[in-house]
């Protein structure tokens, strides 16, 4: 059975999650922005094996933990899509601009593609969802069987993520969303990069912040 924690990580308190199964305690951490020993010694309080490092896309409130806890770990990281390069292979640059302590440039061990499925040994696959909008290289995660989306900045409970950034697109959000995101049962449940839960069909209902952009760009 797939479970999960969430932690606030960073000053922009970004929600880092450890996602694990209950059968084998396996465990991947998705997007630790910061707090990399804390998150170590949190994987040993609760006994669990940790296989992989997940990022959505390559922002440092998500992605700037990531390379100290792979060594503290000794384990891959694995995304985002590659047209998130250039924001890895500037994250010293990153901190400047957000107001963070400096992170070193880094690559993750593999890039992912889109509807590629991991086989992160949780007894259940996670599926590549390539999310364009924010960045160009941002990605879900889904695992159906479960019900879960780990929708990094892509999709947030009534509002979606900023395209105000470097290589951040609205129209290519706005199509992410509503071609790829809402194509998901309503039941799933989104686990945003900030703030609340929601779910799909919350948000195919009422998202102001989808509502207004699809305005500006019609």
């Amino acid at each position: 059975m797939i479970q999960y924690l969430t932690y606030g990580v960073s000053p922009f308190q970004q929600n880092c999650r450890i996602v694990f199964c209950s059968d084998n305690s396996n465990a991947v951490i998705v997007d630790p922005g910061d707090s990399a020993r804390e998150l170590s010694l949190e994987l040993d309080r609760l006994h669990l094996n940790p296989v992989a490092i997940l990022l959505t896309h390559g922002h440092q409130d998500h992605a700037g933990g990531a390379p100290e806890l792979s060594r503290i770990l000794n384990i891959d990281i694995i995304g985002p899509e590659k047209g998130d390069a250039f924001l890895l292979e500037g994250m010293c640059h990153q901190g400047q601009m957000l107001g963070l302590p400096p992170v070193d440039n880094f690559a993750p061990d593999r890039w992912v593609s889109d509807n590629e499925e991991l086989d992160l040994k949780l007894n259940e696959p996670f599926r590549v969802i390539h999310t364009p909008g924010h960045t160009p290289g941002g990605v879900c995660y889904y695992l159906e069987k479960s019900g879960l989306l780990l929708s990094g900045d892509t999709l947030f409970a009534g509002s979606v993520g900023r395209t105000d950034f470097p290589r951040g697109n609205a129209r290519d959000l706005v199509n992410s969303i509503t071609r790829k995101i809402f194509c998901l049962p309503d039941g799933v449940k989104v686990l945003s990069g900030h703030g609340p839960e929601t779910t799909v069909g919350n948000e195919k209902k009422d998202n102001p912040s989808l509502s207004y952009m699809k305005r500006l760009l019609e």
